[in-house]
Formats: C-alpha cells, sequence, structure tokens
C-alpha cells in the first residue's frame, strides 16, 4: 500500500509561526511509503527535521535505522555533537557507561542523546579534549538546548536535587526489585513445566514481563548484568538500546522515532488525513493478535539483524534460551516444555505490548508528528508535550518499575534510576510552571480510550498540541 503526497492548487506557505496557516485538508502526507509518484517526502511539523532515510524499509530495525542515520546525519564517520565532529574511537574502552554506547553511535549525531544522558558535568568538560572539526552540513534535527530554555534550566536543578545520590549508578531498591522479579519468573517457568498449571503459565507470562520491563531501566544506564533481564524475553537489549534509548526517547511521536514507523502500516498513530477505514478501525479487531505475538517479532528481528546486518550473534542472543532449557529440565518432555513455553511467551507479550502502547504517547491531545507544534525548539518542551503520566501508576514504585511510569521524568533523565526520580520532582515541578507546562496525571483508562481515538485520528491539530 502507498500514500501519495497530494498537493492542492492552493497556495500552502511553507513554514509559518506554528504552522497553523497549513491546510491539511489539502495536504496528504505520505508516511507509509517513502516517496509517490512526484518523487516527494512527508515533511515534519517539528519543523526542520530532515524525513528520514531508510524510513520506509519493510523491516525496520535499529540497525537499519542507525544506518539511515549515518545517511543523514552529516557526521563524516566520527560523532557529531551541535555542529562540531569528535573522535571517540579511542574513548570507547574507556567510556563509564560502557563501550557499546560509543561504537553504536560512530557516525551519527549523538546530540540528543550526549545532553539527555548526562546529567553531571563531567562529560561536556571532557568533549573539546576529542574535537576534530566543525560539520559540514546543518544538523538534520532542529531540536536545541539553550542554556536559559527548559530543559538546561531543568537539568541544572536536577543535577542539585541528585547531589546526595550516587545516581551514576542504580539503586539498591530497583537491584533488589528486580532480582526478585527474575527468580519469581524462574520459578513459575519451572511450576509451569512441571505442572502444567495456567495459573503458573500466566503467572510466568506476566512475571516475564515485569522482569523484562525493570530491565528496561538497567538498558539505559552503564552496563550491567540487570539489563539482559529485557533479554530473557524474546526481545533484545542491543536492539531496545537503539530503538527505544537512542530513537525513541530522543525523537518522541516524530518521523524518526522508530517505535512509531516500526508499528506502520498495522497501527498508524500519526495523523493523517488520508487514512482509511481498516487503518482507523481494524486496530479494534485486530490488536490482540498484534499485542500477542510482539515478542515473537522482535525474537524473529533480533537474530535476523544479529546473522545478516550484524557480525554475528553475540553472547546476549543466548539468554531467551535460558528459561526453556531449564523448563525442559522439569517438564514430561523437550517438546512439552517448548509448548508451555511458547504459552507463557504469548500472555507476556500480550500484556508487554498492552502496558507499552497505552504507558505515556498515544492520544488525540498529545503531540504526534502532523500535529502543529510548538514554536519553542527546546528538547524537554518537545519530549514533555509527546508525554503524559497516570495517577495510577505513580501512586508506587514497583508499579513505576513494572510499568514504564514516571514516564515525564524519565524522558527527560533517562540514564537516572526509577528509585531517585522522585528527587527530581520539586525540580521538575518549579520549571514547569516557569514555562507554563501543565503537569497533571491522566488515568490509564484515559490513555488507553485515547490510544484508539489516536489510530483513528484524521485531523491533525493545527493549534500547537502542548501540555
Amino acid at each position: 500500500m502507498r500514500w501519495y503526497l497530494v498537493v492542492s492548487s492552493l497556495s500552502v506557505p511553507r513554514y509559518s509561526k506554528y504552522r497553523s496557516d497549513v491546510r491539511f485538508g489539502c495536504i496528504i502526507f505520505a508516511w507509509t511509503s517513502s516517496t509517490g509518484e512526484m518523487g516527494v517526502k512527508a515533511e515534519s511539523t517539528l519543523v526542520g527535521l530532515k524525513y528520514p532515510s531508510l524510513r520506509d524499509e519493510k523491516l525496520k530495525t535499529g540497525v537499519g535505522w542507525l544506518r539511515g542515520k549515518r545517511e543523514d546525519d552529516g557526521a563524516e564517520g566520527l560523532w557529531r555533537v551541535g555542529d562540531k565532529l569528535y573522535d571517540l574511537d579511542g574513548w570507547a574502552r574507556n567510556h563509564p557507561g560502557g563501550a557499546e554506547w560509543i561504537t553504536l553511535t560512530q557516525g551519527t549525531d549523538i546530540t540528543e542523546a550526549f545532553e539527555a544522558h548526562h546529567v553531571s558535568l563531567l562529560a561536556e568538560r571532557l568533549l573539546p579534549k576529542f574535537y576534530v572539526r566543525d560539520a559540514a552540513t546543518p544538523r538534520a534535527c532542529p531540536l536545541t538546548f539553550e542554556p536559559d530554555g527548559f530543559y538546561r534550566t531543568f537539568k541544572a536543578r536536577a543535577r542539585e536535587a541528585l547531589k546526595g545520590v550516587n545516581f551514576h549508578r542504580s539503586s539498591k531498591k530497583s537491584n533488589l526489585t528486580a532480582d526478585l522479579l527474575c527468580a519469581t519468573t524462574l520459578f513459575l517457568c519451572l511450576t509451569a513445566a512441571a505442572t502444567e498449571s495456567w495459573i503458573a503459565i500466566v503467572g510466568g507470562g506476566i512475571f516475564l514481563t515485569w522482569t523484562a520491563i525493570s530491565g528496561h531501566n538497567f538498558l539505559h544506564q552503564r552496563d550491567s548484568f540487570r539489563m539482559y533481564y529485557m533479554d530473557l524475553c524474546p526481545m533484545s537489549s542491543k536492539e531496545w538500546r537503539i530503538t527505544h534509548a537512542l530513537s525513541h526517547h530522543m525523537y518522541t511521536n516524530t518521523l524518526l522515532d522508530i517505535e512509531i514507523s516500526m508499528f506502520e502500516p498495522v497501527f498508524e498513530y500519526l495523523p493523517r488525513a488520508d487514512k482509511g477505514p481498516i487503518s482507523r478501525y481494524a486496530p479494534w479487531l485486530y490488536t490482540p493478535i498484534v499485542y500477542m505475538t510482539t515478542y515473537f517479532v522482535h525474537g524473529f528481528k533480533r537474530f535476523y539483524s544479529a546473522f545478516f546486518e550484524s557480525n554475528g550473534p553475540e553472547f546476549r542472543d543466548g539468554i531467551p534460551f535460558v528459561i526453556p532449557v531449564l523448563m525442559c529440565l522439569a517438564a514430561a518432555s523437550p517438546l512439552s516444555a517448548l509448548w508451555i513455553w511458547l504459552k507463557i511467551v504469548t500472555v507476556g507479550s500480550f500484556h508487554f505490548t498492552f502496558v507499552g502502547l497505552n504507558a505515556a504517547h498515544h492520544h488525540p491531545d498529545i503531540y504526534h508528528d502532523g500535529d502543529v507544534r510548538r514554536e519553542d525548539t527546546d528538547w524537554g518542551l518537545e519530549q514533555l508535550d509527546a508525554v503524559r503520566d497516570r495517577v495510577e501508576i505513580e501512586t508506587s514504585f514497583f508499579l513505576v518499575l513494572t510499568n514504564f511510569g514516571s514516564h515525564s521524568l524519565h524522558h527527560l533523565l533517562p540514564t537516572v534510576d526509577h528509585a531517585y526520580l522522585p528527587l527530581c520532582e520539586p525540580a521538575f515541578q518549579k520549571t514547569c510552571r516557569e514555562f507554563g507546562v501543565d503537569t497533571s496525571l491522566w488515568t490509564q483508562w484515559k490513555l488507553t480510550k485515547g490510544q484508539f481515538r489516536q489510530l483513528a485520528n484524521v485531523e491533525p491539530k493545527t493549534t500547537p498540541n502542548v501540555r
């Protein structure tokens, strides 16, 4: 299926203050195809964001997303921060967060990741030592980090609020919770293999997902064994570092967010005037199937990427087999263990996808590319316009850790452990008041309904969709 960009004979200004003078009824954005017959790419309403190369590849992987970034970012095989190029190759083995963050991002613009991942000022002070030359081309992304802007103001206050803890490492509270979740998952899976009890199967699936989501807290941080809790399900912590930490977290709900494009055309979250009835309403019917198969699709992609896009599988690619192999020791036969494991994974997949897609980002009143956005291009404000928090989840640390909670703060400070984020709440509230950002909480039900409303949405906002 192709969607073509059609422009009427009406005069449409290229840019305006809020793009509010664009007549969306006269423009059909080619969100799901790379070009129409006219060869025109869709324009992002984040004015200045280049249409991502390889966005319309049929199989969307993290490696492919990085390959497209290398084509677009003008980093010349180096690492770009702002309009300067740096050579971090020799620094990779000394990088406190682990070499992987450096090696994955070679040849790309890491401005957003550099800013968001470093709360302290040490990295900013060290960076000039690796300067090579100025970049020859403008940045492909227009987001900014002005000293007196929202994000830099908030981060300075958050840095002060975190002085009493070692926020460069995970908290004991998160460590213990994640370890107990992992142990319970193993127990329930072995019990399911031995008894074939549906209670153990469903419990195993739920705890498997809770363990994986708790692992998400750690994969944003420096390397540790707990980040591999994500790999116990068929999903990949390496893939998630790319598609989630480097793409979704940095460019939320824009054309550059692979967590938007990877679901197309099954789920069309961007507001397009040309969505047909199938795209808008069929998800009500097939959503359960998508939810139940997400783990399996990601499992296929991790091994496709390992064998055909990378240098072969890594040790972490063996982690998804740990639990089913152990289950073979408790089950009547290996075939029985495999069958029960598939049931557990199906339950876990449904739970994970339901939580993930209804957690924070999809509602007609939340910014999606295509909606007119605020004039201020501050990165922190772009994040907050695309995120909401849930009143039910914020009441419990356990729920926060296992349900992608404290979403606004987590997007602003992704490398800070979830247990430390509440320390930054006063700084967050103060900065939001100063910049006129609403911090009221939404209900889970509102976001769940809103996710389906967004799938059916064909009316991009013509006034800034802000908090």
